[in-house]
């Protein structure tokens, strides 16, 4: 006769089920969940170029952060797009034509991380563009921690 069954279940919960009933889950993953803040403006004056602050921060603080994330950046329009950064070396990035932002190998996130990086946009043509953030785990084969989507709409001066 089965007297206790241990499973685990969606979105990281282990659970004990026995004989009477539920006798209770647990959260599996002790990783704080992250989010992307992004502050910029709904619209932007073309070849005049924002400030856009993005904060990456713990938005629920747990035990453990990661090793290896990035910051995978999505343009609909990369090439009348530029956003840019520039790094801890101070070298600049336009992270619309690379894709990502962070070393390729990655970069630790802190349980309690709360880190803001100020993006410079420049918009070349009048339109419509949407920005999408995934922060992805490099350990576990990109999974999506978070994301974030946003569209800019740039208008002629």
């Amino acid at each position: 006769m089965l007297k206790s069954l241990a499973f685990k279940g969606l979105v990281g919960m282990s659970c004990l089920l026995a004989a009477t009933g539920m006798v209770g889950c647990g959260n599996m993953d002790n990783h704080s969940a992250y989010v992307i803040d992004v502050n910029a403006p709904e619209q932007i004056t073309v070849n005049q170029q924002v400030s856009v602050d993005v904060t990456l921060k713990a938005d629920e603080v747990r035990d453990l952060g990661y090793d290896r994330v990035l910051i995978r950046v999505d343009v609909s329009d990369k090439d009348n797009l530029q956003l840019k950064a520039t790094d801890t070396q101070s070298q600049e990035w336009d992270v619309s034509q690379v894709g990502y932002w962070g070393p390729p190998t990655g970069f630790a996130i802190s349980n309690d991380y709360d880190v803001t990086t100020t993006f410079r946009a420049t918009a070349k043509q009048a339109g419509s563009y949407t920005i999408t953030m995934n922060l992805v785990d490099l350990d576990n084969d990109e999974a999506v921690l978070t994301t974030k989507t946003i569209t800019v709409n740039a208008v002629n001066g």
